[in-house]
């Protein structure tokens, strides 16, 4: 029998477009919520980026709002905004909005406006630049922030420009904060019987990733710079071109060192003092890295990754989307649901060994409208 779902009987209204709130309220979803998403008449912003799937929808649309329903209004009409404020209020545990910062209270569907009529009512705001500061009010997206936070500026090759992170985890990580805040929110709730207000924005979030840089700056006044796939003064610990493929390779401590040494065929280099010590490879990682750089030119790919795992070094071929997909380590997690013909890459987490799956996929534009408004 499958295990009961931790939200199921939580019902959710998501007022949000792109993905951070769209991802937040999805996993809630996962999670057995009951999810409804307030469309505007043209729909999420979402539905219309890249590849589509369908006349109304798009991938990026489908990957973040699966096992929700869908109600499309218009928020400018005075009484479609009265209906849904009546709707939050007399059926919502929890709201969340990322509209426009501002937006919601002019709309009468700010926190103040509901938390006054639902005390009882956990508040979800998604921002750019977060809710107070010169900023507060600008509109932001993922690779902005990625921009501002400093993001771009410590990813990328040293002597290339600056570069973005390929998968929005801004947005994504916003979403995760989300959800962090609502559930801690509905815990406390369940001991006071009040709700609360949680704010998270796509700044907050990248300042978060952020620890390690800025931590770097304040303790030794240096700006870190770009180190491409490693870390500046830690060697080996990079990518790696073989005859046919790439791999990384991490090889911090003398054991796995040594070990490496061995499986590359220089033993001599577990005496040099250049290369013996962990500090002074970092030291000398420029030479480091280019030793290891010639050696790995003789095999290919995935014949040193088999040497090197059976030698106890930490080593990774960097893979493609479709190898990813056809791994079988990939596919043994079972994250990744290929029962339908767009694949669904299902929760990072299972519970009592199950993994909540897809419940019901995204929904059409305004597909609920008839279940939830009233006739004209």
């Amino acid at each position: 029998m499958p295990t009961p779902l931790p939200l199921e009987g939580i019902k959710i209204v998501e007022i949000g477009q792109n993905v951070a709130a769209p991802f937040g309220a999805m996993i809630l979803a996962d999670f057995g919520a009951s999810v409804v998403k307030i469309e505007s008449l043209n729909g999420d912003d979402a539905r219309h980026y890249g590849a589509k799937v369908g006349d109304h929808s798009s991938i990026v649309f489908e990957a973040f709002n699966r096992n929700k329903e869908a109600i499309s209004l218009n928020l400018s009409n005075e009484s479609e905004r009265q209906w849904l404020k009546n709707f939050i209020v007399e059926n919502a545990d929890v709201c969340i909005q990322s509209l426009r910062p501002g937006k919601a209270d002019e709309l009468g569907l700010g926190a103040d406006d509901l938390l006054a009529l639902a005390p009882h009512l956990i508040y979800g705001n998604i921002g750019a630049y977060g809710s107070t500061g010169p900023l507060n009010k600008m509109p932001g997206y993922d690779p902005m922030i990625q921009a501002f936070s400093g993001i771009m500026s410590v990813t990328g090759e040293a002597d290339r420009a600056p570069s973005r992170v390929g998968v929005p985890l801004v947005d994504l990580g916003t979403g995760m904060w989300l959800c962090i805040g609502i559930l801690s929110a509905l815990n406390q709730r369940h001991q006071t019987g009040k709700g609360c207000v949680v704010d998270v924005s796509l700044l907050e979030t990248a300042l978060a990733w952020m620890t390690i840089p800025l931590g770097l700056h304040s303790a030794t006044g240096t700006v870190p710079k770009r180190a491409g796939s490693g870390i500046s003064g830690i060697a080996p610990n990079k990518a790696f071109e073989t005859a046919d493929g790439q791999i990384m390779i991490t090889a911090l401590n003398n054991k796995l060192f040594f070990a490496l040494a061995d499986v590359l065929g220089h033993p001599e280099w577990k005496q040099d003092p250049e290369l013996s010590k962990a500090r002074a490879r970092g030291k000398y990682c420029e030479r480091v890295n280019d030793s290891v750089q010639q050696a790995l030119l003789t095999r290919g790919r995935d014949e040193w990754v088999e040497l090197l795992r059976e030698a106890g070094v930490p080593c990774s071929p960097i893979q493609n989307a479709e190898e990813v997909l056809n791994h079988a380590q990939t596919q043994a997690t079972g994250m990744i649901d290929t029962s339908a013909a767009l694949p669904t890459v299902l929760p990072a987490l299972r519970f009592n060994g199950q993994r909540p799956g897809v419940r019901n996929k995204a929904p059409a534009h305004g597909q609920h409208n008839a279940k939830y408004l009233p006739e004209d």
